[in-house]
């Protein structure tokens, strides 16, 4: 068995799914993680460039005999570099050799550029999209999934917890934090940084009351805070009772967050950027995390992923996996991982998965959490398989199913 095709597609949608997208071109925006002015910052600081639409680049890989894999590059706004990347430089390297071979695929496709500096962002960003792919055609190879290729499973009941609580106001907030509890879950992400502090945190607080006992409350700062901020803010959500604060500095400060670790007692949870095991194992070393939250379709794949979650266990740290704006494949994948390693805690369930046809409608078999909790299949593979209609119609580049 050898690898005969490797492809990517792009795929679009509109970010509020209400039947056909109708979006050939896609487009990028600035948005703001934060309100300059209100935190005292220069107006540039924390601007990132965030896709008009949902978008996501898949990856498939065919082997001569008819075997196909499904990988995920998380690339927005620009899939189309990840995509050059794959056709240009990594598909070249691929055709012909053994698609179980993983690992020396993956450190073979890694050192391609690592003497001219490329070891994270996108370059880790499509290796992960073909590593992915490879995990799930030898799932389906072998008749496995792929935790049980992995050694797991610890268990296949995987907790979840929601990530972003919609709302204009906060009353909004608490009745849609209600809801959610309603729904089975017991954790779910607000976002702070956005607005002036105390206001951010009365809101905070407000929800936290609302579903006390019921449900922890998670806040992500989007890395918005210098230190003595961050701080006042984290002895805030303590006294309230939040579950974690995650990326309240910017992801460049390891010893800022080292430093923050020690002040805090809540746990402080970050490494959504972070794209490989050394980057991770820096913050491990001088105890910059309590918490991980490796995203497992920007930091190398399945591959390094494993590597970067048995390294935290090394260091007693917990991991969590990161979703965002993404397809099932990017889920599933994360949830195997998490299946097969002992320190995992939590698996994001992003509110993208509600909203947008790259999510749930995308595919034949939904993934949603039940109480809180998704279940994995005894089945080969991933156990993603696409509804193509809905891929054809949403695809930027031509397809033929196999």
């Amino acid at each position: 068995m050898k690898i005969a095709r490797v492809e990517s597609f792009r795929v679009v949608a509109q970010r509020d799914y209400e039947g056909s997208a109708g979006l050939r071109v896609a487009t990028v925006e600035a948005s703001g993680s934060s309100r300059p002015r209100a935190l005292a910052r220069n107006d540039g600081r924390h601007l990132c460039v965030y896709p008009a639409q949902a978008e996501v680049l898949l990856v498939r890989i065919v082997t001569d005999d008819g075997l196909v894999g499904w990988g995920e590059a998380h690339s927005p706004p620009i899939p189309r570099v990840a995509q050059a990347l794959i056709t240009d430089l990594f598909a070249p390297q691929l055709i012909g050799r053994d698609p179980l071979a993983i690992d020396a695929i993956w450190d073979a496709l890694y050192a391609s550029m690592r003497l001219r500096g490329y070891g994270t962002g996108v370059m880790l960003e499509a290796i992960a999209g073909i590593d992915i792919a490879l995990w799930d055609l030898a799932g389906k190879a072998l008749g496995q999934p792929v935790y049980r290729l992995l050694g797991g499973p610890y268990s296949t009941h995987i907790p979840c917890y929601l990530s972003g609580v919609p709302g204009a106001t906060v009353d909004d907030r608490i009745r849609a934090a209600r809801g959610f509890v309603a729904e089975g879950y017991t954790a779910m992400k607000l976002s702070v940084g956005r607005g002036p502090l105390d206001e951010d945190l009365d809101g905070v607080e407000a929800v936290i009351e609302a579903v006390r006992g019921d449900a922890d409350v998670l806040v992500d700062a989007h890395g918005v805070y210098d230190a003595r901020t961050a701080v006042a803010a984290g002895r805030r959500l303590e006294r309230a009772g939040a579950g974690w604060f995650e990326d309240p500095l910017p992801p460049e400060d390891v010893d800022g967050y080292a430093a923050l670790c020690q002040t805090l007692d809540i746990p402080v949870a970050n490494g959504e950027t972070e794209c490989n095991r050394w980057q991770f194992l820096d913050k491990f070393r001088k105890r910059a995390a309590d918490v991980i939250l490796p995203d497992v379709c920007r930091a190398g794949g399945i591959s390094e992923g494993r590597k970067i979650a048995l390294i935290a266990d090394l260091h007693n740290v917990r991991w969590c996996v990161h979703a965002s704006i993404s397809t099932p494949v990017h889920l599933a994948a994360g949830l195997h991982l998490a299946a097969a390693t002992p320190n995992f805690l939590l698996c994001e369930y992003p509110q993208s998965f509600r909203t947008t046809p790259l999510a749930n409608a995308l595919v034949e078999t939904p993934l949603r959490p039940v109480d809180g909790f998704m279940d994995l299949a005894d089945v080969p593979g991933l156990g993603v398989s696409f509804n193509r209609d809905v891929f054809r119609e949403l695809c930027l580049d031509e397809i033929d199913w196999i």
